[in-house]
């Protein structure tokens, strides 16, 4: 569910939204960090599967035996554990030959899932298909997809690592339905990584470390290919719709050795950091600084409008400038003077209608 973030902005081409997060689930960081490459509809019954997991995963943060739910009781005697996800959790029916086709692809697909020894405290890397399923012949809307994974898998999704003060450690804890909905399998992923670094406020990886947790070590050669069809387009899905999202575009994202991109400098933002302290204008003045050439007379011009109620819109209108004036057949001479006019045009009307 979305609520909208100020319903007199009634002129913007697109609705900027604020999610009303109704469900976090949680799921250890090995499930978070493991390297594969899934579909859009293999990650979301990947999900589907880690929602239906919440009650086995809480009782073991708890310190309980989740094998004594009632989910489970039935399997005590088998290798295997056995569960059933709802279709209209992954796809629509009108997708159902395309949700047939990704979940007989699914067992074959290698996934790398790193955990710790509790035994030996050696860091591990496991190697699996990670789940299995059964699907209904006929399409119907109310059909269960039945999902089967191996116990010592179930072992991995379930187990969240416990400190020795017995408090629960490296887990990510993200919006259902912000994941679920996601219309990129790179947004999925990526969004819920960053929801794992959230208390810490950010991370730095390997840019050749992010690619092959994405599956896609032979796309995308070159950064900035790999900037336009995987970076803007998960910033610019999670900016609209999310509870955290990032700035692929601010100085020092992206650090070099010589010409090549070598680590990406993730600052993961929330609505809760940008509303500290005016934090909010001070983020989409920082922008206009960095990327736009503003001194603090081009700011005044915008004074009008920068006011908290248009600040992620204006983020957002500014991410598409960025695209625009960055295009080599477009030639812009005065880049501070063509935003102000394009932000004024778009968002004044709004402040007129509030009057009334």
């Amino acid at each position: 569910m979305h609520i909208s973030k100020d319903s007199r902005n009634i002129n913007l081409k697109r609705t900027i939204l604020i999610p009303e997060v109704d469900i976090y689930i949680y799921q250890p960081n090995r499930i978070t960090n493991a390297i594969y490459d899934y579909s859009l509809i293999q990650e979301r019954l990947l999900n589907a599967l880690i929602f239906k997991l919440q009650d086995a995963i809480k009782e073991h943060w708890n310190g309980h035996d989740y094998t004594r739910l009632s989910l489970f009781q039935e399997f005590q005697n088998d290798k295997t554990y056995s569960f059933q996800i709802l279709l209209k959790e992954i796809s629509t029916p009108q997708n159902y030959a395309h949700v047939k086709d990704a979940i007989k692809g699914l067992a074959s697909i290698i996934v790398e899932i790193p955990y710790r020894d509790e035994y030996t405290k050696k860091q591990m890397l496991h190697y699996t298909g990670l789940i299995r399923a059964n699907v209904p012949k006929d399409n119907e809307r109310t059909s269960y997809i039945e999902i089967e994974i191996e116990k010592e898998v179930a072992k991995l999704l379930i187990e969240i690592d416990i400190n020795k003060q017995g408090q629960p450690i490296n887990y990510t804890r993200f919006g259902y339905e912000i994941a679920q909905h996601a219309s990129s399998k790179y947004t999925s992923r990526i969004y819920k990584l960053i929801c794992s670094w959230k208390k810490k406020g950010g991370f730095i990886i390997r840019l050749e470390d992010f690619r092959q947790w994405l599956g896609i070590e032979g796309k995308y050669k070159y950064y900035n290919d790999f900037k336009k069809h995987i970076l803007l387009p998960v910033q610019k899905e999670l900016l609209e719709k999310a509870d955290c999202w990032f700035n692929c575009q601010e100085a020092g994202f992206a650090s070099k050795d010589g010409n090549s991109v070598t680590h990406l400098h993730f600052k993961i933002i929330t609505m809760e950091l940008m509303e500290q302290e005016g934090k909010q204008i001070e983020y989409v003045k920082y922008l206009l600084r960095t990327h736009y050439h503003f001194t603090e007379k081009h700011l005044d011009a915008l004074n009008p409008i920068l006011c908290g109620s248009n600040a992620k819109g204006i983020i957002t209108k500014l991410l598409h400038l960025s695209e625009y004036i960055s295009n080599k057949n477009i030639k812009i001479t005065d880049i501070p003077s063509y935003v102000i006019t394009t932000l004024n045009n778009e968002f004044e009307p709004y402040l007129d209608e509030s009057k009334f």
